[in-house]
């Protein structure tokens, strides 16, 4: 069974291409599908949202529209961070730009092609470029990353430096420090807690540029020093985990009434909840599924998701936890591929698959992973259950 090579596709605007007969048929019975050896359940919400929907949908039209003077599409980066997603699309003729002829568009592209930004945006500098070739510009940018880049530019125009809590290496988070950037903002990136209270301390001490810089350095930050964050305007990644946004906001608070005193504090902090509502929906989701009492847990989709990658470290603080691209990871009973969290890449996994039965197993799919992946390693559980 192959997951992550796509069937040839289908006409691109029916809508069909990513969906599942057998994720309809588990949602119709409630989310759980009983076998001889067990049963699989999923969560109450699970897979694309609707920023993925929108864009994948916006990109079918274009290709369709492509069909009657083919060869004029061109995506800057991945759709989305999915890898049979990536891989449909270029088979329905879409060229993915990467690396040089991603930052310099135009050796590549004319004024007769179209170009189609990715659910996360461009670099302001690349979306400038597509504008001075006059090239058509589909533009899939998710809404509520759209209204993070609003709101954060507004605070760099109000005199806040800005505390990004997300992936330095994030396509998202590239692109709003581009955003910033072009204000004339400072940002700082802190990918988790420990780097926040890093941050933290530096504030509420007054540190010299000396230690910002040894502990903050580019691309994670264009400051030189804690200075700029005398003030602070907060705002997340927007698929980053919902509790841990709300702890970095408590930390930065500490930091200022250490540094300025109570009083001061709150005029001094300002805090946007931009980690988007499907990502908090799926985060409550996969912890309800995770102490619903099941054995381990099977979470599908991409290793560059960055909200999947969180339903995974939800699910590995309940229970044992799986993190695979697709059904062909499942390789046995015995023997699965699967991230290895440590080390940052996928590694063989053996005994993963209790012998005990009946087993529950639960399985989990990010924001950014289509229901025929999902529907495919639903099937290849079942196999194993009998």
């Amino acid at each position: 069974m192959t997951a992550h090579r796509p069937d040839p596709p289908g006409p691109p605007a029916d809508g069909d291409a990513f969906g599942s007969d057998v994720v309809d048929r588990v949602r119709a019975a409630g989310g759980m599908w009983a076998l001889p050896g067990g049963e699989l359940r999923m969560p109450r919400v699970f897979g694309f949202c609707r920023g993925v929907t929108r864009a994948l949908s916006m990109l079918q039209e274009a290709v369709a529209a492509d069909r009657e003077d083919p060869g004029h599409l061109y995506l800057l980066g991945e759709i989305i961070h999915n890898p049979w997603v990536n891989a449909y699309v270029q088979q329905c003729g879409v060229r993915i730009l990467t690396g040089e002829s991603l930052a310099n568009p135009e050796t590549v592209l004319t004024a007769r092609d179209v170009a189609v930004i990715p659910a996360f945006g461009v670099p302001l500098q690349i979306q400038r470029h597509l504008e001075m070739i006059g090239c058509r510009i589909v533009d899939t940018s998710c809404g509520d990353v759209r209204r993070l880049w609003a709101w954060a530019t507004r605070a760099v125009g109000d005199g806040y430096g800005i505390v990004i809590f997300g992936r330095d290496a994030h396509d998202e988070t590239i692109v709003t420090k581009s955003r910033l950037e072009s204000a004339g903002g400072r940002y700082v990136v802190v990918g988790d807690l420990d780097q926040t209270r890093r941050l933290c301390e530096l504030i509420a001490t007054d540190a010299g540029s000396g230690a910002f810089g040894r502990a903050f350095t580019p691309p994670a930050t264009n400051a030189r020093s804690a200075a700029p964050f005398a003030r602070i305007a907060q705002v997340s990644q927007t698929t980053m985990l919902y509790d841990q946004t709300i702890e970095v906001r408590r930390l930065l608070h500490e930091a200022l009434v250490a540094r300025y005193g109570a009083a001061e504090a709150d005029e001094r902090l300002i805090f946007e909840p931009t980690v988007c509502r499907a990502t908090q929906d799926r985060q409550a989701s996969a912890i309800d599924l995770c102490r619903s009492g099941v054995d381990l847990v099977v979470v599908v989709g991409g290793y560059g998701s960055s909200n999947t990658r969180h339903l995974f470290e939800l699910a590995a603080q309940h229970t044992p936890a799986w993190f695979i691209e697709d059904a062909d990871s499942i390789r046995s009973a015995e023997e699965i591929l699967a991230l290895d969290a440590a080390a940052n890449k996928p590694e063989i996994a053996r005994d993963w698959l209790p012998v005990k039965r009946p087993v529950r197993i639960g399985v989990l799919a990010g924001a950014s992973s289509p229901e025929v992946v999902v529907g495919q390693v639903l099937q290849r559980l079942a196999e194993l259950l009998g």
